[in-house]
């Protein structure tokens, strides 16, 4: 991917990111962050957290039959790390990567935490050394997680204090005055 298209997404996942609320819990980010790249492709994103094993397996993705992405990210890693995995796997898709395919059964199978790592290994199609693909992907989830980061860290815009929309009150917000919340 073109450094301007990194840009390009860059700028988009942050204005989509405007959307969701900052005190969001990460699981409802990662979903967030699947809904937006499930709509920029225009195909269903299914997003499922396991405890992929003790193998190092942290991530993978497959398609189905009926051109659905499914995700897996692992559970034993902090939510920062999740997030980063989550973004990786979105990003072989925004790269236009080609996913393993997984058969309709063995797709919905995906989804039941009783598949063996090895069988998970196989679907994601792994090999052991990183490859262009991977080195591609792993780029953009870095950008785009620094994306996500500095998303996370701007500050929220001052809430007026309920029933105080008055002139005076805009004008304490525009000179920086704290709102209930800060002054608590």
């Amino acid at each position: 991917m073109k450094r301007r298209e990194v840009r390009a997404l860059r700028a988009r996942l942050l204005d989509e990111l405007q959307h969701l609320d900052r005190t969001a819990p990460p699981d409802a980010m990662c979903a967030h962050l699947c809904d937006i790249v499930s709509a920029w492709l225009g195909r269903r994103i299914l997003l499922r957290f396991d405890d992929l094993g003790p193998r190092g397996l942290t991530g993978l993705w497959a398609v189905t039959n009926e051109g659905t992405y499914l995700v897996i990210v692992t559970t034993v890693a902090s939510w920062t790390q999740r997030v980063h995995i989550l973004l990786h796997e979105l990003s072989h898709m925004l790269c236009d990567h080609q996913p393993p395919e997984a058969e309709s059964d063995l797709a919905q199978e995906l989804f039941y935490p009783d598949i063996s790592p090895s069988m998970l290994q196989l679907l994601a199609g792994r090999s052991p050394s990183p490859h262009r693909d991977e080195l591609e992907a792993e780029h953009l989830a870095g950008v785009l997680l620094r994306t996500v980061l500095d998303w996370a860290r701007e500050p929220a815009a001052p809430e007026s204090p309920a029933g105080r929309a008055d002139a005076a009150t805009r004008v304490w917000f525009s000179m920086g005055g704290p709102s209930s919340r800060q002054a608590e």
